[in-house]
């Protein structure tokens, strides 16, 4: 096992990453707002599990083959890029579909439920899985983070135990946001905002797929000419 001093580094680094806003964020608000807090539990549960495969890559001293494959490298990312552009084009549609106009003076203990597009439980599910596993640049972030503690003959336990912290913290990280955007006063005024959240949330989302496409097309030269 890892000395305490280093899991706490770890698991401290663990959560700076976790904790960085991102498309993450976004989606995880669409869910909870939309759906309810047990949505937003089981998109953690699932982000986590997306966190999991490429802690478990990088701990086991397999991600280097994704690495060996520009290509694939490339084409996880683009399809990652997609998936964004499909889920702000959605958030920016439901929307303007439930229209643009609020009371000058909002009832917040109304939640106006039918200005709010629910989305069933696997939906969210398969948004926070999704958003994780396709950005492999997680990879290259539990990289530079793994690299300072494993070791040749590394026994397998400790491999394990860094995996399991990385997947860990990312899943109660999200847990804990959940709980906190389904507060009652919070989730209300979400809600009773929803449709001008839902525009303004997925034009956010799309700006960031903007800036990580942007991102991909400088160094893509330099990453298929490995």
């Amino acid at each position: 096992m890892l000395a305490f001093d280093e899991w706490l580094i770890l698991m401290l680094t663990c959560l700076a990453g976790a904790a960085s806003p991102g498309p993450s964020v976004v989606v995880l608000i669409r869910s909870v707002t939309s759906t309810g807090v047990l949505a937003g539990i089981m998109f953690g549960i699932s982000h986590g599990l997306g966190i999991l495969i490429y802690a478990g890559l990088v701990s086991l001293g397999l991600v280097s083959l994704l690495f060996l494959s520009p290509w694939l490298f490339l084409t996880i990312q683009l399809i990652g890029i997609g998936f964004l552009i499909w889920i702000g084009v959605n958030m920016i549609t439901a929307g303007i579909r439930t229209g643009w106009a609020i009371p000058d003076q909002p009832d917040i203990n109304a939640l106006h439920a039918t200005s709010i597009t629910a989305l069933p439980y696997w939906a969210h599910v398969r948004d926070g899985f999704l958003i994780a596993f396709l950005n492999p640049k997680i990879a290259v972030f539990f990289t530079a983070i793994f690299s300072q503690f494993l070791t040749a003959g590394q026994p397998m336990l400790i491999r394990m135990q860094m995996a399991a912290t990385a997947w860990i913290v990312d899943t109660l990280w999200y847990i804990l946001l959940a709980m906190i955007f389904g507060v009652p006063v919070i989730l209300r005024w979400f809600r009773f905002y929803a449709n001008r959240i839902n525009v303004i949330m997925g034009c956010i989302m799309l700006f960031l797929a903007v800036i990580i496409a942007y991102s991909i097309l400088v160094r893509s030269d330099q990453l298929l000419s490995v």
